[in-house]
């Protein structure tokens, strides 16, 4: 099972979703729900497979079954997960307002249950920020993105670092401040690689080449 798992995992971040979708399928099935760490990880993998596929109702189903199981389990971080992912679901669906009143859900769950999960809000944050900006709120969306970069440096957690300065740098390139963009895409494309995430660094560079 966990040779399956690999693989799904492989053939996601190698962008071949049908193949990772087929070999988490054949993993969830064969997985009890009472074996719930390993089940909330198969199914968070293809729920979110279901999302590169633009399977949104599938995504939708397999992560409310996940959250009712973490519900039941008591397991708080789970649900802030989980309700981060609804909002993902959402926002690569182009909702972007149910998704943000998900992610603000999500942000008020955290202050009462995860208050210490500085890599949780800097995610959270830094999808508000987005949406902000998506939504054409630039002043608004460069606020929530520099709280989000706090976050991510108070977590010491490069990936989220990489994702805050990636989105200050589009947020000042929308502003027309280049030269500031130009330093956020730099220090984006330095986290990723710190991060191990070579696809990440250069999907920055090729951002900052199209937006600069």
């Amino acid at each position: 099972m966990n040779h399956l798992l690999h693989q799904a995992f492989l053939a996601f971040d190698n962008g071949r979703y049908d193949e990772a979708e087929r070999l988490y399928a054949a993993v969830l099935a064969a997985c009890s729900t009472a074996r719930y760490e390993q089940y909330r990880q198969v199914a968070h993998g293809l729920a979110f497979t279901y999302c590169f596929q633009n399977k949104f109702d599938q995504a939708r189903e397999l992560y409310a079954r996940l959250y009712r199981l973490a519900q039941e389990a008591h397991d708080v971080r789970w649900q802030a997960i989980v309700l981060h992912q609804q909002g993902v679901v959402e926002r690569m669906a182009g909702n972007l307002g149910i998704a943000q009143a998900l992610f603000r859900e999500e942000y008020r769950f955290r202050l009462s249950y995860v208050p210490d999960d500085h890599a949780g809000f800097a995610a959270n944050l830094y999808e508000q920020g987005y949406i902000l900006l998506k939504s054409g709120d630039v002043a608004q969306a460069r606020a929530i993105m520099h709280r989000s970069l706090e976050m991510a440096q108070q977590a010491n957690d490069a990936m989220c670092q990489g994702c805050a300065y990636r989105g200050l740098g589009e947020i000042y390139a929308a502003l027309n401040e280049r030269d500031q963009a130009r330093v956020f895409f730099l220090r984006g494309e330095q986290a990723f690689r710190q991060a191990g995430d070579r696809i990440a660094a250069e999907e920055v560079q090729q951002l900052a080449a199209s937006s600069l």
